[in-house]
């Protein structure tokens, strides 16, 4: 079960060991980016649908850290809920994004694509990201 499309890149694979190329604990991705001007003012609002995760099993690690879980019921199966939020502040005008990444553990464990947009000195955005998985 996920959302998107995700693609497994194994560049990780001399560090640990490359995880399935189909693997049913994939969890439920998505991700909500808001882009504010210096006013305070929505400029932008993207939902990446392509995730890019490096090693299956150091997501699983990465999500066993966080502590906002909660337990859901889909169709009489339990799953873990898992939301979190990132704050960012933009000091200079002119960078183009196209997308938000997510480090952990000295790599970066998962990593969203998307159209892109052009900062302003002052915007801020927020990545709100929220994680379904399928308990053990």
């Amino acid at each position: 079960m996920f959302l998107g499309t995700f693609f497994l890149a194994d560049s990780n694979a001399l560090l640990v060991p490359p995880a399935a190329r189909e693997d049913p604990s994939l969890p439920q991705i998505s991700l909500q980016l808001q882009h504010r001007n210096s006013d305070g003012v929505l400029v932008t609002y993207i939902e990446p649908s392509i995730f890019y995760l490096r090693n299956v099993n150091m997501i699983h690690e990465f999500l066993d850290a966080q502590e906002n879980k909660t337990i859901i019921i889909i169709d009489g199966k339990s799953y873990e809920q898992i939301k979190f939020e990132f704050k960012g502040y933009f000091s200079t005008s002119g960078i183009q994004r196209a997308g938000y990444n997510i480090g952990w553990e000295g790599l970066q464990v998962l990593n969203a694509r998307h159209n892109g947009y052009i900062t302003g000195a002052g915007d801020t955005i927020t990545a709100s990201w929220k994680i379904i998985r399928t308990i053990q």
